[in-house]
């Protein structure tokens, strides 16, 4: 989907607090698909396996047109979605770059295929990251 695709929802409802990934990554749960037999809707298994070609897309410039449409012109704060190391330091420019301020609400997400490990050295070193 497009940025404006994505956004539609929130621009009409012009929520207080939204997610936003910090950045662009491979989100595959097809492995999961193994572990189940029966399935609540026929669409799940397709969507599962499926995933192994699926890429979250969050450019700086898909971040700040973001921010832009929805932070700026709607007052929305965002809920900063962190699956990788990498992210935690994406979010750090954006800071840097004026585009967010503190106080920041920060999740962190571990375990995720295409993302960090769930670790607790990956935990402990993405909590160093994110206090700077």
């Amino acid at each position: 989907m497009s940025i404006e695709e994505r956004l539609a929802a929130p621009l009409s409802a012009s929520p207080e607090m939204c997610s936003l990934n910090m950045g662009t990554m491979n989100f595959a749960l097809y492995p999961m698909a193994a572990r189940f037999k029966e399935w609540k809707y026929v669409w799940e298994k397709d969507y599962l396996i499926a995933s192994d070609d699926n890429i979250f897309r969050y450019t700086f410039r898909d971040i700040e047109k973001i921010y832009r449409l929805l932070g700026e012109s709607h007052g929305t704060k965002f809920e900063h979605q962190c699956y990788d190391v990498g992210h935690i330091y994406n979010l750090a420019h954006c800071v840097d770059r004026g585009l967010f301020k503190p106080p920041m609400f920060l999740q962190l997400i571990f375990g995720i295929l295409g993302g960090i490990g769930p670790d607790v050295d990956n935990l402990m070193f993405s909590v160093g990251a994110a206090a700077g």
